[in-house]
């Protein structure tokens, strides 16, 4: 079984202006017999698309089974690049007899089609819209609660932080004291912002540690050290090696905080928390996360409930603030610095940790805001900081890594230090300068799961929009037996006619749901809810 070489999305024309591209015109074997209708430029391309993504389109449309293939490919049809998988289904009673076997040959293409279900948006957008959207909704669930089983969360204390990590070297950067009231994109505003360095001295390299530029918000120097050979390269993907362990062992000295705090007021408390991280320009992530304080019921210990009265949110916010302050260690040694350790820590307790309580009264703190300024964060990675690649190899090692550059530096720190046996999982994670955590992380009891949501979506379309006709037998009675076939679609014209159809379908779904806000009566939208 060999995987689809061909492009996942339809090509555009090699003109100048919008959508240009030098892409070939087409492939071989996809190449018409005869001219095509229409306005075909030199390059063999028609109303945009190349001649070969409109000759497989139509040889796709005008076959018997394309309205067959069409609803086989709904599932993935706005997949960038589906995963096709092969092998047999069978369906089971209640006794455990097999009545029925559905073999794939059987179907459109010999396949079944599902969505690749990547996150980052530069990889597959509509996957990643769909994990945006269930992480939107799981962070929502934890702060306000009223769904899902979980019991109503405004009179839990709450607070919203940003965790930083230290400062490395002197990097060119934008702070903006006071933004404009009409000031509503903080990342690209065009208010006025700080000189970036105004004192600095020369650098034992010969560079002069100050800038007196008021940098714009899209300036390439965002970020850039400001001497690369005093910038400490090597710290910072070690920091972001230790990042993880470093948080664990911040959660356990707020744990001891929490349970020291209790047992003065002869309470019981629990934190539940959820966190994502963003990657700054720099390239050295951030923490974004929410922690919720909960009390304990003992008739009931799974039971979500408010803590008690007695405690405040100062005492709250004084236990976390003490955690992020106190909580350092020291990496495990490394010859590359004398068979030392690296000092692992958070940056300034002042500058680097910022909190705002949630919940509470007469608060700014916007709920819907912060779960979606959460969300935005899990389909993002590394682009911000020019670097976009999968993995990190001996291949393109001498590309990414270039030495001249900053990220370039980062990815040779990254693969210098993880030549050491002790230290390999460094070269794992060289594309993301050494970070090897995940996305977004929670505790169990903050809210509901990725794979809650997931059930939920197939429950939608197993029952055809009807979730009440579910039995939960039926996932016993259903057994799949099916292995990887390849990636992507077979063709780019099966690529445009799937993707014309998602977009189809999704005008439709958002003219039901403004039907349904205009007029109540109107029913409900074809489809699943945006929230699936």
């Amino acid at each position: 079984m060999s995987v689809s070489t061909l492009p996942l999305v339809p090509e555009t024309p090699p003109v100048s202006g919008p959508g240009a591209s030098a892409e070939p015109a087409y492939w071989p074997w996809a190449t018409p017999t005869k001219p095509l209708h229409g306005n075909t430029g030199a390059a063999g391309y028609v109303h945009g698309h190349s001649a070969a993504t409109v000759a497989t389109a139509i040889q796709r449309g005008s076959a018997p089974d394309y309205p067959q293939w069409l609803h086989h490919v709904q599932a993935a049809a706005a997949c960038r690049h589906p995963i096709r998988l092969a092998g047999q289904i069978h369906v089971h009673d209640r006794d455990g007899n097999r009545i029925a076997t559905v073999d794939t040959e059987d179907m459109p293409d010999g396949t079944i089609y599902t969505p690749c279900g990547n996150r980052r948006a530069t990889v597959c957008p509509a996957c990643a819209e769909v994990y945006r959207r269930d992480t939107y909704h799981i962070i929502k669930a934890g702060l306000e609660g009223g769904r899902w089983g979980i019991p109503p969360l405004h009179d839990h204390i709450a607070i919203f932080l940003t965790a930083t990590a230290p400062s490395f070297g002197p990097v060119h950067h934008r702070v903006v004291k006071t933004h404009a009231a009409d000031c509503r994109k903080r990342d690209g505003c065009t208010c006025r912002p700080q000189v970036c360095r105004p004192f600095g001295r020369t650098c034992p390299h010969g560079v002069d540690l100050r800038c007196r530029t008021r940098h714009r918000a899209d300036d390439a120097r965002l970020g850039q050290p400001l001497c690369l050979d005093c910038y400490d390269h090597h710290a910072q993907v070690v920091w972001h090696h230790q990042a993880p362990e470093l948080w664990r062992r911040t959660i356990i000295r707020l744990d001891r905080n929490l349970h020291r705090l209790g047992r003065t007021f002869g309470v019981t408390l629990r934190r539940r928390y959820v966190k994502v991280f963003e990657m700054q320009v720099r390239g050295v992530i951030h923490y974004h996360a929410l922690i919720r304080l909960d009390g304990y019921n003992p008739d009931c210990p799974d039971a979500i409930v408010p803590p008690p009265r007695a405690i405040t949110r100062p005492m709250f916010e004084a236990a976390v603030r003490d955690a992020f302050a106190t909580t350092s260690f020291t990496s495990p040694p490394h010859p590359a610095n004398g068979g030392r350790g690296w000092r692992i820590g958070w940056g300034d307790p002042e500058k680097g940790l910022d909190l705002k309580h949630v919940n509470a009264p007469g608060g700014a703190v916007n709920l819907t805001h912060i779960a979606g300024y959460l969300a935005k964060y899990v389909t993002k990675s590394t682009e911000v900081t020019g670097l976009n690649v999968r993995r990190v190899d001996e291949v393109n090692l001498d590309v990414v890594g270039d030495p001249a550059t900053h990220v370039g530096r980062l990815v040779r720190a990254c693969w210098d230090l993880g030549a050491h046996p002790d230290w390999s999982r460094l070269r794992r994670w060289a594309h993301q300068f050494g970070y090897g955590g995940h996305i977004t992380t929670k505790s169990r009891a903050f809210s509901v799961t990725y794979g809650f949501k997931r059930m939920q979506r197939t429950i939608w379309r197993r029952t055809q929009g009807h979730p009440h006709t579910w039995d939960d037998e039926q996932t016993e009675r259903v057994i799949y037996q099916l292995g990887y076939h390849a990636t992507g679609w077979i063709t780019t014209g099966d690529a445009l006619l799937a993707n014309t159809a998602a977009a189809q379908a999704r005008e439709r779904h958002q003219a039901g749901l403004d039907a349904l806000a205009d007029d109540p009566t109107a029913g409900h939208p074809i489809g699943p809810p945006l929230a699936a």
